[in-house]
């Protein structure tokens, strides 16, 4: 009982981050906000591509002591040319993965429902989800249903640290002070109530001379599974490109209250740089239509590029996961 009741809880309240060891920060130039203000959008560009590195560390709260798990990777990130709704597909490759549990006397790593060798038999496993210029995520990765208990939960500690890793920009140019509602787009049964309020707070320059909006965000969650419930409080730091696109610096500090069980805080750290283009099957295949709209020629289900109406036979293609040694 312990076990499903540790792991459960702490994988749900890291898939309630909502999409944000120390390193140096680069010296920054403050710079005026236009008076218009700035606008944010990704660039989600087909064939854009973006390298970035995630680390996430969680200390919960058990009777028997705090269990810490620490968690790094690198990951590379590729816009795919499919569109769905509005959001791009994406798929990013994570490699250099390594897990630190740190664990009370009397609590086996098993309990946790992790290992160290399975998050590294995921070395070069492809994620793929949905993104928007504004940072919304969308059909987040799951694991294959037939995949081990351990390989299920590295899975959705990989997908919930790497999502955390984007942060929500306003729709409209904001202002240098202003406001506005961050909050995630995409329906959670889990989910009760929510807020998420973002915040300019000014305009800086780096050695490269991108101009990087500094983004402050504060939210709040209630959620319920079954008969547990979730109190979570965040705040994140991070600092967008607005001549680039990207988020470069994502901090996320998340305090997750399991009501009468204990707490469990999250800090998540990722940093992105910006990449070449490569070309992308399908951006470059398309030729005009007689009434002026596109035709793809990929006419393969299971391409990961692939639009139409025909459904892959693998129902599995989101995840692919190295196999286990």
């Amino acid at each position: 009982m312990l076990r499903s009741t540790l792991a459960s809880s702490l994988l749900l309240a890291t898939a309630l981050v909502l999409p944000g060891g120390c390193t140096k920060k680069p010296q920054l130039t403050d710079v005026a906000v236009p008076e218009a203000g700035v606008s944010l959008r990704y660039d989600l560009t087909p064939g854009q591509q973006y390298d970035g590195h995630v680390r996430m560390r969680n200390s919960a709260q058990t009777p028997m002591g705090d269990v810490v798990t620490v968690l790094d990777f690198d990951v590379a990130l590729v816009v795919s040319a499919k569109s769905e709704d509005g959001a791009q597909l994406v798929r990013a490759t994570v490699q250099g993965i390594e897990l630190d549990l740190r664990l009370p006397d009397g609590i086996p790593a098993a309990m946790t429902g992790m290992n160290p060798e399975a998050a590294g038999s995921l070395n070069g496993m492809e994620l793929r989800f949905n993104l928007d210029a504004h940072g919304s995520v969308s059909n987040e990765p799951e694991a294959p249903q037939n995949a081990p208990p351990e390989i299920k939960n590295m899975i959705s500690m990989i997908g919930s640290a790497l999502t955390a890793g984007f942060v929500r920009v306003p729709e409209q140019p904001i202002k240098d002070g202003e406001s506005w509602d961050a909050s995630n787009k995409e329906p959670d049964e889990n989910v009760v109530s929510s807020t998420n309020t973002g915040t300019l707070k000014g305009l800086a320059r780096n050695d490269a001379g991108e101009d990087l909006a500094q983004l402050g965000f504060v939210a709040e969650i209630e959620a319920k599974r079954g008969e547990q419930k979730f109190l979570v409080k965040q705040e994140v730091e991070a600092s967008f490109s607005a001549s680039g696109g990207y988020p470069v610096t994502v901090e996320r500090k998340i305090n997750n209250e399991i009501v009468g069980q204990g707490s469990l805080l999250s800090e998540i750290e990722a940093t992105w740089t910006k990449g070449d283009k490569q070309a992308v099957e399908g951006a470059t295949e398309a030729a005009p239509a007689a009434d002026g709209a596109e035709v793809q020629e990929i006419t393969d289900p299971c391409d990961p590029d692939y639009v139409g109406a025909g459904e892959c036979a693998d129902d599995e293609l989101p995840v692919e996961p190295a196999p286990v040694q």
